[in-house]
C-alpha cells in the first residue's frame, strides 16, 4: 500500500444527534453490555460517546483524547469529566488485557503511526475482545476531510468530486493530505496485520448535519431528500459507496 506522508494528529467530533444515533445502533450490536464491561473510546474528542455508552448501554466507558482543547471541553461536564483522560493512543497507560472492547470512531486516519496505535489497542484488549472501527471509505467520491494544494495553504473544498479516486502517488504531487483515506481492502489488510480477525463489515452513509462546519447552503436546504437518499443507499446495491466503512474485529 502506498504510504501517505506525515499525518498530523487532528480530527473533529461526530457527536451530532443523527450521527450519534446511527453509530450507537451499530456499536450496541457488538459491544458487551451491562455492569463490569469495560470499553475504551480511543480519540474520544469531548467525550460525547463516552457519555452515551455509559448512559445508554450501561458499560464502564472511558475515553482517551490527545487534543487538550477537547479534553478541556469534556472536563466542563461533570457526567463525563472523570472518565476522559488526555493522552496518546500510540502509548496508553492502561494494563494489558484490561478492556472488553475498544472504539475507533473516525480516528485511525488521523494518527501519525496507525500500526503502532493498533498494536497498542491489541495489547489492551482481553482475549476475544472487540475492536469497532469507523474510518473513511475511499469509494466515496468526495474527500470529506479536504486536501490542500501542495505548496500553498489553499484547501480544496470537500464537495469537489473524485479526489479520492486520484491514485495516491499522483495525488501527492498535487495535494497535501492531512488525513488518510482507505480503500476497503486496505483497511482490512491493516487490521489483519495488527493481529485482528474481522468478524463483520458494513458502510455508513451521511446524515448531513454539517459536522465539518463547511457545508454549502444548498446542501442544508436539501438535507431532507439527501437523508432519504442515504437511507435508501445503505440498503441498496450501492451501499459500499458510503462515506465511512465499519469493521468489527476480534483479538
Amino acid at each position: 500500500m502506498t504510504a501517505y506522508e506525515a499525518i498530523p494528529i487532528a480530527g473533529g467530533d461526530t457527536d451530532t444527534p443523527l450521527s450519534m444515533q446511527k453509530r450507537l445502533a451499530v456499536i450496541a450490536r457488538y459491544l458487551p453490555s451491562g455492569p463490569g464491561a469495560r470499553v475504551l473510546d480511543c480519540g474520544c474528542g469531548s467525550g460525547g460517546y463516552v457519555r452515551l455508552l455509559r448512559r445508554e448501554l450501561g458499560v464502564e466507558a472511558l475515553g482517551m483524547e490527545y487534543l487538550a482543547e477537547k479534553v478541556a471541553e469534556a472536563k466542563r461536564h461533570p457526567d463525563v469529566a472523570p472518565y476522559v483522560t488526555q493522552g496518546d493512543i500510540q502509548q496508553m497507560p492502561y494494563t494489558t488485557a484490561s478492556f472488553d472492547a475498544v472504539l475507533l470512531n473516525e480516528v485511525i486516519e488521523h494518527v501519525p503511526d496507525e500500526t503502532r496505535s493498533l498494536g497498542e489497542i491489541h495489547r489492551l484488549l482481553k482475549p476475544g475482545g472487540r475492536l469497532i472501527v469507523f474510518a473513511p471509505n475511499r469509494r466515496y467520491p468526495f474527500e470529506t476531510h479536504g486536501v490542500y494544494l501542495r505548496g500553498r495553504d489553499t484547501k480544496v473544498p470537500p464537495w469537489i468530486p473524485l479526489i479520492p479516486y486520484v491514485p495516491l502517488p499522483l495525488g501527492k504531487l498535487v495535494f497535501r493530505y492531512w488525513a488518510r483515506n482507505y480503500w476497503p481492502y486496505q483497511l482490512r489488510a491493516l487490521l489483519r496485520r495488527a493481529g485482528f480477525t474481522i468478524l463483520d463489515r458494513a458502510f455508513f452513509w451521511q446524515t448531513f448535519e454539517n459536522i465539518s462546519g463547511r457545508q454549502p447552503r444548498w446542501i442544508a436546504r436539501c438535507k431532507a431528500p439527501l437523508r432519504a437518499l442515504c437511507r435508501w443507499g445503505e440498503k441498496s446495491f450501492f451501499k459500499g459507496f458510503g462515506i465511512s466503512q465499519i469493521l468489527v474485529c476480534q483479538k
